[in-house]
């Protein structure tokens, strides 16, 4: 088939879709060529929105929501097939319902799609004369779940949410313009006679909510990424503190092996360890937990580190260690608090440990009994004790934190201490291994200190 046969074949059809209008009344029509016009514009602005921003997806609705009413349009312009135009609106009532409840970010909003077969029998039916009466039905019933959600959309009592509601509320009314129930007791039209011109209320009303939701989603837009890069570059900042203050190499202390692992649940945890030679063969083990992450939870840890460093020079008693620290850290937790725990190793063997709210070291299987402080910035005057244990040749000391403990599998069940007893014994890096593989939760650290022969 060539193409000029081709194209006498579809001539009949496009007659039908298009029939040839009379060029006054074109010019009759020029209105509805320039909502038409201005309908796609919108269509493009929020579909390449949407194409920016993804996570949006009401950028989306709204665009294929304008392609259609632009569509529509320009099929009234041209002496569109009706029973096209009547498909077209009652697929985009349902597409404005949507995207009303996107917009306004109703919560519970998955009753509206119990309306689509209403949209989509009213958009088949209207190809059949003898069912014309259910040309009205899609937006009637599309009406009714609009004004429920702008209801609940000035319930929510956001701002933002309200400005939205607003611009949709005006919309609602506007349509109500189209009833010829409404033109009969008001003796209104759903027109406005300008220049000889013929400017539909509808139409307008139409233009102007996608300008107001463009402006009020364009705004929303702006704020969250602007938010999401502050966020970013404190999550960097974080990230640069904590690097900072976890060492990256183990110090050697005579007579011990130390091995350790640190394993953040997000980019930045509340976790820290310090390892300090004293001399004379002794060190200082320090392991703790702070309530919290990002930015707050490193600044904290950071101060932690600061006043460690200070309270060494004065003291090597891990006691008075913890109520420095304390002391330091008063009404500076960000509302949360801070679990320490503190062990001098001696050349010996000897252990002195004074905690402060956090878990206890595991030998031999099994947790050491201490006496347990508050944890660090709750009280003032709170004092800490010391309890003194032997580590024998061979024998290892285990001190983590509570991210083995509280590892939750997908059931919602928690490693939990018996578990953690039982692999105590192992190395640092298969117990921090065990608790990630079983579902881990938070932040990571484990030390192994074994007294070497």
């Amino acid at each position: 088939m060539t193409t000029a046969m081709l194209f006498a074949s579809a001539a009949p059809l496009m007659q039908q879709l298009f029939p040839q209008v009379p060029l006054i009344e074109q010019v009759h029509r020029t209105p509805t060529l320039i909502f038409g016009v201005l309908e796609c514009s919108l269509a493009a602005a929020f579909l390449a929105l949407w194409r920016a921003a993804q996570d949006y997806r009401v950028f989306r609705t709204l665009g294929f929501f304008y392609a259609i009413v632009g569509v529509e349009q320009f099929l009234q312009y041209f002496g569109g097939f009706t029973p096209t135009e009547w498909s077209l609106r009652a697929l985009a009532v349902g597409v404005l319902v949507a995207a009303a409840g996107e917009a306004m970010q109703v919560t519970h909003r998955g009753w509206t799609r119990l309306f689509w077969p209403i949209y989509l029998f009213g958009g088949i039916a209207t190809w059949f004369p003898s069912m014309a009466w259910v040309n009205d039905l899609p937006a009637v019933f599309s009406e009714v779940a609009l004004g429920i959600l702008i209801v609940l959309g000035f319930r929510r009592g956001n701002r933002r949410d309200r400005m939205v509601a607003a611009a949709f509320a005006f919309h609602f009314f506007v349509r109500l313009t189209i009833s010829n129930s409404f033109q009969r007791l008001t003796g209104l039209k759903n027109y406005a006679a300008i220049g000889g011109w013929q400017w539909q209320f509808t139409t307008i009303g139409i233009t102007l909510l996608g300008t107001a939701t463009l402006a009020i989603l364009a705004r929303d837009l702006l704020r969250d990424r602007t938010e999401k890069q502050r966020l970013a570059a404190e999550l960097a900042a974080s990230r640069a503190v904590q690097q900072m203050l976890i060492p990256r190499e183990i110090p050697s202390i005579p007579g011990f092996n130390v091995e350790s692992v640190y394993r953040p649940y997000g980019d930045v945890g509340g976790d820290f360890f310090q390892i300090l030679p004293l001399g004379a063969g002794s060190a200082l083990v320090v392991i703790g937990d702070v309530s919290g992450k990002g930015m707050p939870a490193a600044l904290t840890v950071s101060l932690a580190v600061g006043a460690l460093s200070l309270a060494v020079e004065i003291s090597t008693s891990p006691k008075e260690i913890l109520a420095a620290l304390n002391r330091a850290l008063m009404g500076r937790n960000c509302d949360g608090f801070t679990t320490c725990l503190v062990l001098r190793a001696d050349a010996d063997g000897s252990l002195t440990i004074a905690n402060a709210g956090h878990i206890a070291p595991f030998l031999a299987c099994k947790e050491l009994p201490l006496e347990n402080g508050l944890p660090l910035g709750l009280a003032a005057e709170a004092s800490y004790a010391e309890s003194t244990f032997q580590l024998a040749p061979s024998e290892q000391l285990t001190l983590l934190t509570d991210g083995v403990v509280e590892a939750r599998n997908k059931s919602g069940e928690l490693y939990g201490f018996e578990r953690t007893a039982a692999i105590s014994g192992e190395s640092a890096d298969q117990i921090a291994k065990a608790a990630e593989l079983f579902g881990q939760d938070d932040d990571i650290t484990v030390l192994t200190l074994v007294r070497t022969a």
